[in-house]
């Protein structure tokens, strides 16, 4: 679209100034009248059966209200992921909210409502547990070897679900090649570190209706898994949407432990209850999952991928969660589709260990298979004599190509060559010195990472909710309020959407204001994740507002004597097109519009027009039409200290292929804090478990480690390839996830390159780097 007038500008976030004066609106700070506080008694044995609970010195303490144990609850076993179906087939259903079994240290069995979180977490020491102590098991191959304890019966090698993917004749293609490559890459468990913790409060009444506020990602995705397991009808829960939220990256979308406990306790007091996690019982909620990665690729002689073949096995801890899609993820985006192979074979597992739960983190699955192929294609260029960037550019997807996850469509906006050439020509690739050349003890070194293909959404996967909805209404003072499910992570999404609103409105972007809702209230959305927000959500918007639009044409048409057609919206006036003067404001036609139909003027009593009279409002709910794919480079610069091991990042060039640029500032706060996540996951973010018990031994972030602003790079670099999506809002696509997952692989190329080593293992800490240069 030309002669935007919204789109493209870095508007201030509506939100910004009432973050940093409280965040008043965050749903740590929600308190209600009454309100109790409950903690959870949580297991120190990775594995074991309860023999018995005895809870009455708890329930005989001064302020405590309700104590609840197994027993008490439903057992129901459910999926908690938010965004299917809770009894997808494609997900496992094997969570309880609590059980007389414990398969991970740290696993809920007892809780306590009490007038003070102080009173409840005194009261949790006076609760006696027996246990029976199981065998545990916590690496994924030892889980799958014979003999292996059982963590969930009825499963195969505790092999909770095993996707193989296959393409043409694999076996034959390696015959065939000149040239094949081997590796083996570990990625590790990490936390999302947002920095609002997983708190709720559930207040419920006579009727045993309940109200939730939480920090999610998914308002529909929490009713439907909290009314599921509770065993109740979907239409006596009532989640409240949260004006923000203190981050999420995945890690808050799937339903935890705390808000059917603090529902089943609401209705045990009539009383609201809160549920706050300390960052340590944080880590061990959601994580991402480890993937280890066996890599075995064919060459041509001409440098063309002819066959390859994959290995991913996941360890998901103690139950499935999401890990029985982010193998499929990770299969398909992290590995199979990343460049064109005519030949493929890849075999997933998603093992059960007795690890803490896994759960969603930006990327899904593909920063695994990124680091894996990433890494697997410099050391190809390497040993082959193969420039990194040609090897690339020769081996990628071109726009107009039948698009790979679905062959009915096209790769109608993509840009990766553009992104690639672009982004090696602002870094200076052409200077780049041969690996372990660069003089002295600092070393530097560039290296690249690239997503070539990634998605606007989940239409297309299998039993993934993909449809949004909105409400645009226009006010007599001429503003308009928009009204979504779509929940803001803190990445923008209200600002990203009232933007998308306002251009289409003809309004300008601060005439817009995003309003309360909730699943009462406004149509239904799928979750902030999938990078879909701007694409899905956005379209939806769009569409809710061109509604909006049009009625108001109408209107003003009778007010103007123009027909709708012949007219427009600027500048918060409606105008006749080609005859700029003859115009009216829109909150003139809106008020015209909820005007009594009989005014009383000069000459007395006058009729209006009922045609005209209403609210102008417009409301949609849809799917969206395609799901475009993005391509990500990103180009890094390192100095490395060959006598201590330590890693600099000096600089970043990042170049996105995004179809039309919404905001200019949101988009880059996206890049710097992905490459923030990513930075930490390649050289430093690792939780720390005990060997022998498997409790997580990071309890806050004094014990784990993550980029501060001190080891951030000065520079960081974005180059937004606009291409023009001819089905999103105004020519946009996605943006998100791609920021967060080549940082790894791209800074472990980087360092190979000032050094010559080449680490398989994330994180690369200096001591790795150092056992390479062979000082360890």
């Amino acid at each position: 679209m030309t002669n935007r007038s919204v789109l493209g500008n870095s508007v201030p976030r509506p939100d910004a100034l009432d973050k940093v004066t409280g965040g008043k609106q965050f749903p740590v700070n929600v308190v209600l009248p009454g309100m109790l506080h409950a903690k959870l008694l949580r297991s120190p044995y990775p594995h074991a059966r309860i023999v018995s609970i005895d809870a009455g010195a708890a329930e005989k303490l001064p302020g405590v209200k309700a104590v609840l144990l197994p027993q008490d609850v439903p057992q129901r076993k459910y999926c908690p992921v938010y965004f299917v179906p809770t009894l997808a087939p494609s997900m496992v259903q094997d969570m309880l909210i609590m059980s007389d079994t414990v398969r991970y240290a740290g696993q809920p069995v007892a809780a306590v409502a009490a007038t003070s979180a102080g009173i409840a977490e005194q009261a949790l020491e006076l609760i006696e547990v027996e246990y029976e102590e199981l065998p545990a098991v916590f690496d994924p191959d030892a889980a799958m070897a014979d003999g292996a304890p059982v963590i969930h019966a009825g499963t195969e090698k505790n092999v909770a679900v095993n996707p193989v993917i296959s393409f043409g004749d694999v076996e034959a293609a390696f015959e065939k090649a000149e040239h094949i490559f081997e590796g083996t890459y570990q990625t590790q468990r990490v936390h999302t570190c947002y920095m609002e913790p997983r708190v709720c409060v559930v207040d419920s009444d006579v009727a045993g209706n309940l109200t939730v506020h939480s920090s999610m990602q998914h308002l529909f995705g929490l009713r439907e898994k909290l009314a599921f397991a509770l065993d109740m009808p979907e239409g006596k829960v009532k989640v409240i949407k949260p004006a923000y939220i203190g981050g999420g990256f995945g890690g808050k979308l799937d339903i935890g432990y705390i808000e059917p406990v603090a529902a089943l306790l609401s209705l045990k007091t009539g009383r609201p209850v809160r549920i706050e996690q300390t960052r340590y019982e944080d880590f061990i909620s959601t994580t991402r999952n480890p993937i280890k990665v066996y890599l075995k690729t064919g060459i041509s002689k001409e440098g063309r991928f002819v066959a390859r073949y994959a290995e991913s096995t996941l360890d998901c801890g103690a139950h499935a969660t999401h890990g029985a899609e982010v193998i499929n993820v990770h299969g398909m985006f992290g590995i199979l589709l990343t460049y064109p192979c005519p030949d493929q074979h890849w075999e997933g597992k998603t093992v059960y260990t007795n690890n803490i739960i896994g759960g969603g983190y930006r990327g899904y699955g593909s920063p695994q298979g990124a680091f894996a192929v990433e890494s697997q294609i410099d050391e190809i260029c390497e040993e082959l004599g193969f420039d990194p960037v040609e090897f690339r550019l020769n081996n990628s997807y071109q726009q107009g190509d039948p698009h790979p996850f679905n062959p009915a469509a096209k790769l109608d906006s993509y840009r990766f060559q553009d992104c690639l050439q672009q982004a090696a020509e602002r870094i200076d690739w052409s200077s780049r010195k041969p690996a372990g050349s660069d003089q002295g003890v600092r070393k530097r070194g560039i290296g690249l990472g690239c997503q070539p293909l990634w998605v606007s959404g989940c239409v297309g996967f299998p039993d993934i909710y993909e449809h949004s909805g909105a409400i645009v209404k226009l006010n007599r003072d001429g503003t308009a309020d928009l009204s979504t499910a779509t929940v803001d992570l803190g990445s923008g999404q209200i600002t990203t959407l009232c933007m998308i609103a306002a251009e289409e409105l003809g309004l300008a972007a601060d005439q817009v204001r995003m309003t309360y809702a909730d699943t009462d209230t406004v149509p239904f959305d799928a979750p902030s994740h999938a990078s879909r927000v701007t694409y899905s959500a956005g379209n939806a918007v769009k569409a809710a507002a061109g509604e909006a639009k049009q009625r108001l044409l109408e209107v003003a048409g009778g007010l103007l004597e123009a027909g709708p057609d012949d007219l427009e919206v600027r500048a918060g006036m409606v105008c006749v097109k080609g005859s700029p003067d003859v115009k009216i404001r829109v909150a003139d036609v809106v008020e015209r519009a909820e005007a009594p139909f009989v005014v009383m003027t000069e000459e007395g009593p006058q009729p209006t027009n009922l045609a005209e009279k209403g609210t102008i409002i417009g409301l949609s709910s849809m799917a969206p039409p395609a799901n475009p794919s993005p391509a990500t480079v990103e180009f890094v610069e390192v100095e490395v200290d060959t006598e201590t091991g330590q890693v600099d990042v000096l600089r970043v060039v990042f170049a996105h292929d995004l179809g039309k640029l919404i905001h200019p500032a949101g988009a880059e706060g996206q890049v710097e804090g992905g490459f923030q996540q990513g930075m930490g996951y390649a050289l430093m973010e690792n939780l720390v478990f005990d060997a022998d018990s498997g409790a997580c031994l990071s309890s806050d972030f004094l014990d784990y480690k993550m980029p501060t602003a001190v080891e951030m790079p000065v520079k960081i670099e974005s180059i937004f390839i606009e291409s023009d999506e001819p089905t999103g809002p105004f020519g946009a696509k996605s943006l998100s996830e791609p920021c967060v997952t080549v940082p790894a692989p791209a800074i472990a190329n980087a360092i190979y390159n000032a050094t010559g080593v080449r680490v398989r293992e994330l994180p690369i800490t200096p001591e790795k780097i150092l056992t390479g240069l062979g000082r360890l």
